[in-house]
């Protein structure tokens, strides 16, 4: 018995006809050269309600690394949005205010840790930073549920917003912020009830 070879349904020439003309039309390109901001702004987000993007936000998995990749990180849980930092500690651990955000810690995993460590800046709290790259990546409450991770360490941050600063009044006088967000003295735990930043 024989091998038989692929069996090819054949096309009726009417069919082959109709499909070669349709294909041999070809679009004309329109010149523009689109960048990520045209294709973030073709986003249709008018009616997306804070609640909904929130909604959307737990259901993402983010990933993130410091600048050579000897910490790299998962999460898959709901983040906090950012807050802006300006205590003396955030200006001296990332050389300008640091724009956090946060997370439960059941909810982040490390897919490796080789570079990272931690420094205890305070009775209550470490940072953690990479000790090959020097980048600064998290602060921790001791004895916290969560862990707040610097914004910039995301590869992947669409959906978070920047809600408010907090040590407004640490700011030093190189940087000015004409931002309407709320702006207050110390840590506000208005955004999420009980988790702490500073």
């Amino acid at each position: 018995m024989s091998i038989s070879k692929k069996y090819v349904p054949a096309l009726g020439a009417d069919y082959s006809g109709k499909m070669k003309s349709r294909y041999a039309e070809k679009v004309k390109p329109s010149g523009k050269i689109y960048t990520k901001a045209d294709r973030r702004d073709n986003r249709v987000t008018d009616n997306m309600t804070e609640e909904s993007q929130q909604e959307i936000n737990k259901g993402i998995s983010f990933q993130g690394r410091c600048l050579c990749g000897s910490v790299r990180f998962e999460i898959k849980g709901e983040l906090r949005p950012v807050i802006n930092c300006h205590c003396g500690q955030c200006l001296h651990t990332h050389g300008h205010y640091a724009a956090y955000t946060a997370v439960e810690k059941k909810y982040m995993k490390f897919v490796d840790d080789n570079g990272l460590k931690w420094f205890r800046s305070s009775n209550e709290a470490r940072r953690g930073f990479c000790q090959e790259c020097g980048a600064s990546l998290f602060f921790e409450h001791l004895g916290g549920s969560t862990i707040s991770i610097a914004a910039g360490m995301l590869d992947f941050s669409e959906g978070l917003k920047t809600v408010e600063h907090i040590f407004f009044d640490d700011k030093p006088d190189y940087y000015e912020i004409d931002d309407d967000l709320p702006k207050h003295s110390q840590y506000h735990k208005k955004v999420l009830e009980g988790d702490p930043l500073e």
